[in-house]
């Protein structure tokens, strides 16, 4: 009897109740079911998730082959299917259905055999997973829009786990490190840890361990905190580190900024700045050097010259009146030369006071003087591997002149205030416009020096000496003028050629270009006249003291004077050869000091 009341219920009671339960489940899952013939291409049966999922009823879902709700993936349907009648069971969710509306909805697929009285029929659990695939698309967005933050990050981010693993490892950390991410990221990150770091690392990791959320906010390294790239060389940074927890897992993440680099990178900062005062100091204001303007024998001659000079490193010594173009020679040689591809420094000693040469030309160091806050480069230094050019450099003082000398001897000097020694490779170009013999035989200039300085000495000539150059320049200079202006001048007139060609040039081709624009700026037309202009050149007062340009015009109308036998007036008296009125030329020769030898 006991056997017998262990025993289940018979089984004409059973079915019953366990097809209304499976039919339950079947109707109500929330999940589409489909019960497929794969051998007909039939849905034997699906449950009403399905209908709605598809958009069918059921009657035209199993009035419709199976092929017919997956147009688009028909082979991969009935390969996924043939795997589960060989297995016994699949998975995927590489299907998509197609609704009635033409949608395809991404689905993921359970799928097992059954054994029916009409044979083997394959029951299909199918999910949408349009939310979790949008999901799954936002979160790869996201990814790699914070990987793209990442990696455009100035500082090195890395992320380490408890074991101080590398979970993370952004550009700026590749930089720092001089490690690609790829061979760092799954291993510790001893290899870059100092003695000091690694404490740190440790405190801080264990000062958190238990904490629920180990991320309390930003912990902030001391100062002097290094840690060491992977070639072993040690660096200073600026550091923070915070915590955080993830699916459980504790993880750290440390913000680094090579403080080494941030000073080298200010550094390079504070040199450019200095390099580009130096390089204003270039702009050719003048004239363009590749428009060097002249035929005559004079001017080719000099030329000439520089093609010769200009590809070696032999100092070269300019010798001319002001306004000659000296400097347009300078830059003529520097950019010919194999140095082209550095700096050409400029100096003007003359410009300089005498106090300030020393530390202009040769730097100085911080205390070297009152308002010597910092070392700062001296233009030998910004000129290393160019050119430098010292313009009146017979104005240097004596101590300028000895320091100059031990740069062009021994490629050596010291900054002002400082005990060590500094190279420089530096080609000298100087300009003068007074003969430095003379200054070295009035006790000067050193001689020792201007033998060095006149390796290859180029005499400018005066504009004077070059008549045939001056129409030339001057149509030259009144483009030019034209341009800037913005006025349609086009020629001079004849009789203003002529005058051009009779006056003097004291002021050389500087005149000249001042003259021809001082013309355009009183012109009224197209052609232009340059009496007015060179009126007011003659008619200004004189300085107190004679300087080097009244000496040129005092010599050249007593030259003229003499020629004329100090006539004055009349067709071939001075007056009229230097094209100036008596009056003018009395008043000139009053202002002069000259006077007719009685």
């Amino acid at each position: 009897m006991k056997d017998e009341q262990l025993q289940a219920p018979p089984k004409s009671d059973a079915l019953p109740e366990s097809a209304t339960f499976l039919s339950a489940i079947f109707s109500h899952c929330h999940d589409a079911i489909f019960v497929l013939d794969p051998s007909a291409d039939r849905i034997l049966s699906a449950n009403p998730r399905a209908c709605n999922l598809l958009g069918y009823t059921r009657e035209e879902l199993l009035a419709a082959p199976i092929s017919g709700i997956h147009p688009d993936d028909t082979p991969s349907l009935f390969a996924f299917v043939q795997s589960v009648l060989n297995q016994g069971h699949g998975r995927t969710d590489e299907l998509a259905c197609l609704t009635r509306i033409g949608e395809k909805i991404p689905a993921e697929i359970s799928a097992s055999v059954i054994d029916t009285e009409r044979g083997r029929c394959v029951i299909a659990l199918v999910r949408d997973i349009r939310e979790r695939k949008r999901a799954e698309q936002a979160l790869r967005e996201n990814q790699e829009r914070l990987a793209s933050i990442l990696d455009t990050a100035m500082d090195a981010i890395v992320t380490v786990d408890q074991q101080r693993n590398v979970t993370l490892f952004n550009k700026s950390a590749e930089e720092v490190f001089e490690r690609p991410a790829s061979s760092v990221v799954g291993l510790s990150l001893d290899p870059f840890l100092t003695d000091q770091s690694r404490a740190f690392l440790e405190e801080q990791m264990h000062s958190r361990h238990g904490r629920e959320s180990a991320s309390p906010g930003r912990v902030w390294a001391p100062k002097g905190l290094t840690f060491r790239r992977a070639g072993g060389e040690e660096f200073p940074v600026e550091a923070s580190m915070s915590g955080l927890v993830a699916r459980g897992n504790r993880f750290y993440t440390l913000i680094l900024r090579d403080v080494h680099n941030a000073e080298r990178a200010a550094r390079q900062l504070k040199e450019l700045q200095r390099q580009n005062i130096y390089l204003r100091e270039e702009v050719r204001t003048e004239y363009d050097a590749d428009e060097f303007v002249g035929s005559s024998p004079a001017i080719l001659r000099v030329l000439k010259q520089i093609r010769m000079v200009a590809p070696t490193d032999s100092g070269v010594l300019l010798v001319g009146e002001t306004g000659t173009g000296k400097e347009l020679l300078a830059d003529a040689i520097h950019r010919a030369s194999n140095r082209r591809g550095k700096l050409l420094v400029k100096v003007n000693c003359a410009a300089l006071p005498g106090g300030l040469v020393e530390s202009e030309l040769f730097g100085y160091e911080k205390g070297a003087f009152t308002g010597a806050g910092a070392r700062k480069k001296g233009r030998f230094e910004l000129a290393d591997g160019g050119t430098i050019f010292l313009d009146e450099v017979g104005e240097l003082t004596a101590d300028a002149q000895a320091k100059l000398l031990r740069v062009l001897q021994q490629g050596e000097f010291v900054r002002l205030g400082g005990t060590r020694n500094l190279t420089t490779d530096v080609r000298i170009i100087a300009a003068t416009n007074v003969q430095l013999s003379d200054a070295v035989a009035a006790g000067r200039f050193r001689p020792d020096l201007y033998y060095r300085l006149s390796v290859f000495p180029v005499t400018v000539p005066p504009l004077r000496e070059r008549r045939t150059d001056i129409p030339p320049l001057a149509r030259h200079f009144l483009r030019k003028a034209a341009r800037k202006l913005g006025k349609p001048v086009r020629d001079f007139s004849t009789p203003c050629v002529e005058r051009l060609l009779r006056y003097p040039w004291p002021g050389n081709v500087r005149e000249l270009q001042n003259v021809v624009e001082r013309a355009a700026i009183l012109s009224n037309g197209p052609v232009v006249e340059v009496e007015d202009a060179l009126e007011l050149r003659l008619e200004a007062p004189a300085p107190a003291s004679l300087g080097t340009l009244q000496e040129v015009e005092r010599a050249h109308i007593l030259r003229v004077l003499q020629e004329a036998a100090w006539v004055i007036e009349g067709e071939r008296g001075a007056a009229a050869i230097l094209d100036l009125h008596p009056n003018t030329l009395r008043f000139r020769m009053r202002k002069l000091g000259l006077k007719r030898p009685s």
